[in-house]
């Protein structure tokens, strides 16, 4: 009898653990998804602080130089945005010689060098080195949109009028806040074109290269073409996905659902990848006399 009552209370026991296993399982089965959605709004926050710091930081070269900075320079000397901002957004130790082309090797240590503050933390490939645009260079994942692509770009009802090029802000020349005449408050600086060089097409990374991911290349900055949403050709100008299925020169983040896009104004928003293709066309563009409400974007 003794033996039987020891054997009934190990089973009893067993059971005990298993139960507790089970709840222990469901509980962090519950949890994860918390968690991971937790850490991505972590990291959705800290992509837009680092926007805004560029926005801080384009602004105030705008008010030293009453001009918004070139967003590429194909002559001497050859650069994006970048080199011209980096006093501006406390990066100066970088030491990196603005009277040079960016590729000169007086300036290799500095675009080799990663800049935390133009990664966003969600983007799973980390640090990125590109050679596709002539030496080594750091990758950045803010690219300058200087406008909507009128050769390339064939989005629904866009446009509604023939656009020049570079018809955004930061464009080959200084453009004074005077020329933006849609206003600052519905008009792109900066856009996510995040995972550069690996090239990514709607969340996956496939073989070939998204080029230019250099912060210092000249060849940096990206337009609007649009894309192909079934992503059946090359990816680019072959449809009217204007975010989130390529990051070859497009608008594309890893963040669920939409992409953290600086305006003129300072202000980061995080805009849906659902997005009205001929708003999005809008919104990239300084001077199209277009009316876009907030709540369209």
């Amino acid at each position: 009898m003794l033996r039987a009552a020891n054997l009934r209370r190990s089973g009893g026991t067993l059971l005990e653990l298993l139960a507790v296993i089970f709840i222990l399982s469901l509980l962090i089965a519950l949890l994860l998804p918390a968690m991971q959605a937790a850490r991505e709004a972590a990291r959705r926050v800290k992509c837009q602080n680092n926007l805004r710091q560029w926005g801080v930081g384009i602004a105030s070269y705008e008010n030293t130089r009453g001009e918004f900075p070139p967003g590429h320079r194909m002559t001497s000397p050859k650069a994006s945005f970048v080199p011209g901002v980096l006093p501006f957004v406390e990066q100066s130790q970088l030491r990196y010689d603005v009277n040079r082309d960016w590729d000169d090797p007086a300036n290799a240590q500095a675009i080799a060098t990663p800049l935390a503050i133009l990664r966003c933390p969600t983007t799973p490939t980390g640090q990125r080195l590109d050679t596709s645009g002539g030496p080594l260079a750091a990758a950045g994942d803010y690219a300058p949109m200087h406008g909507v692509n009128a050769v390339y770009c064939d989005l629904a009802g866009w446009p509604h009028y023939t656009p020049p090029n570079d018809n955004g802000i930061l464009i080959g020349q200084p453009v004074p806040v005077a020329d933006v005449t849609d206003g600052l408050t519905q008009t792109i600086l900066l856009v996510e074109d995040a995972g550069r060089p690996q090239l990514w097409r709607r969340g996956t990374m496939t073989t070939g290269i998204a080029e230019n991911a250099g912060w210092a290349d000249p060849n940096y900055e990206i337009a609007l073409d649009g894309s192909d949403t079934l992503l059946t050709g090359g990816g680019q100008a072959l449809g009217t996905c204007v975010m989130n299925c390529t990051n070859h020169n497009e608008a594309y983040s890893f963040h669920p659902g939409g992409a953290n896009l600086l305006f003129a104004d300072g202000a980061v928003r995080l805009v849906a990848e659902t997005i009205s293709p001929k708003v999005f066309a809008a919104i990239c563009t300084r001077a199209s006399h277009d009316v876009v409400q907030y709540g369209e974007f």
